[in-house]
């Protein structure tokens, strides 16, 4: 009888990588006063951050909601940069006055960029594993690069065809809710009103908006910054959640092998409709989310 490898327990338990996966070329590579724009088929191009990353110069696109667009979204994260404050895990042990982050270059090497490639395929897609065709190829290139960062690669593989087939348009509202937070910002939602607040935002905004709003967020910009890939956040208590986004975070989750589109909840019959809620009873006041732990042996 063979034992489970202990790299295996934590790969389950924790997370594919031991440590944050990082990339970032905009920095090394291009120039801002050139004019032209990457062909589609473009092998190597000088990185363009600012042509292809929104910023607060860009005009605001038709039909964008006033509150939230890509404009007003980029200064707000251009005037968080400007604190300088720190980007990550927070420790538990001293305040956010005392906190602080070295200024550390991110790899752009090939390496780095297979892997974080790699590691935003399968936080985005939730484990679910894709074909060659399935592959937004134009983002890689544009990544590789260095036009874009992984925030926005992040925020391209969330607006794919992909996503929006296996994630919105199959499963209940609150189901994509869920998700859309467990894949981009790494956590569970808190409670029900912050469901409620965003299913009226997506009724008001549509599905882009929605990906915007979450990419744009200030706790996205707190917790990954620019250049790193999101990943699970609620395995060790961080600060600024609950200890029951950790329960929460385990009933999303289920196991490091099933992907997020096979998690519908689907009654006996596999051609009954699916896509229901997990936590629609954990969220609600006086009731907490339990794992169901199974007793096969």
């Amino acid at each position: 009888m063979y034992s489970i490898p202990s790299a295996a327990v934590k790969y389950g338990g924790l997370n594919l990588f031991e440590d944050e996966i990082k990339y970032s070329k905009s920095r090394f590579s291009g120039s801002t006063n050139l004019s032209y724009i990457m062909c589609i088929n473009a092998g190597c191009m000088p990185g363009q951050v600012n042509i292809f990353t929104p910023n607060p110069r860009i005009p605001i696109p038709l039909g964008s909601p006033i509150n939230e667009n890509l404009s007003i979204n980029a200064f707000k994260r251009e005037s968080y940069l400007k604190c300088h404050l720190p980007i990550g895990p927070q420790p538990n042990c001293c305040s956010a006055s005392d906190a602080f982050t070295f200024d550390k270059n991110p790899p752009y090497d090939d390496t780095s960029y297979v892997l974080a490639v790699k590691a935003s395929y399968r936080q985005i897609y939730g484990n679910f594993q894709i074909m060659d065709s399935e592959r937004s190829i134009d983002l890689e290139r544009r990544l590789r690069n260095g036009d874009i960062t992984i925030q926005e690669f992040i925020r391209g593989l969330a607006k794919s065809p992909f996503y929006r087939s296996n994630y919105f348009e199959v499963v209940s509202q609150q189901r994509f809710i869920e998700l859309s937070f467990k894949h981009i910002l790494g956590r569970p939602p808190e409670n029900q009103e912050e469901i409620i607040s965003k299913i009226e935002s997506l009724k008001e905004n549509g599905f882009e908006s929605h990906i915007d709003t979450l990419v744009d967020s200030t706790e996205y910009q707190e917790a990954f910054g620019s250049d790193t890939v999101p990943f699970p956040r609620c395995w060790n208590s961080p600060c600024g959640l609950t200890t029951s986004s950790f329960i929460k975070q385990a009933v999303l989750t289920k196991g490091f092998a099933t992907s997020d589109n096979a998690i519908h909840k689907r009654p006996t019959l596999a051609d009954a409709q699916g896509g229901s809620s997990q936590l629609i009873r954990g969220i609600l006041p006086g009731q907490a989310p339990t794992i169901k732990r199974s007793e096969k042996m």
